[in-house]
């Protein structure tokens, strides 16, 4: 009878265990972009250029990771660009409202949010959001503001790290 490790990847010359990893499966459409839902999860990530680690890197900090260029994979503790669907909508949003409710009450202001513009994230001890969203004042006047929000795993709850008017 075989052992178990005979059918977890032995090697046969030398029966150490063999780290190399096979794709079991490919996405729907049967490209190669690692940006969309695969069946099952895969064992890699695209390789970037130095290229696209450069623009990266550049307008993440530029930015403090409210202006991330999507190339379809993400960086391990990288900040990565949210697809704004109706499944994080209303997560984001909120997040944006609780936001917007700090920035008014140490502000003397009553901003009335608006919508979202867009939403980065990036996994820090849970998700830390990086959130861009246009808010209305008394007057009507249109503002967009940045706001960076932590969804806490251990203590669970949230954190707003800060909430400020975006300047060009």
């Amino acid at each position: 009878m075989a052992s178990a490790g005979d059918k977890r990847g032995r090697d046969d010359v030398d029966d150490k265990l063999n780290n190399t990893v096979g794709v079991t499966s490919s996405d729907e459409d049967g490209d190669d972009d690692c940006g969309s839902e695969p069946a099952v999860i895969r064992p890699y990530m695209k390789k970037l250029t130095e290229a696209e680690l450069s623009e990266y890197y550049s307008r993440s900090f530029r930015s403090h990771g409210f202006d991330v260029p999507e190339f379809g994979c993400a960086l391990a503790g990288g900040i990565r660009p949210i697809k704004l669907s109706k499944k994080y909508d209303e997560l984001v949003s909120n997040f944006a409202k609780q936001a917007l409710q700090v920035y008014n009450n140490q502000n003397n202001a009553k901003f009335e949010f608006d919508h979202l513009v867009k939403a980065n994230c990036q996994a820090v001890a849970g998700i830390m959001y990086y959130i861009t969203f246009t808010a209305r004042s008394g007057d009507n006047a249109l503002q967009t503001f940045c706001c960076k929000v932590w969804q806490k795993v251990m203590k669970k709850g949230t954190e707003v790290k800060f909430c400020v008017m975006a300047t060009d």
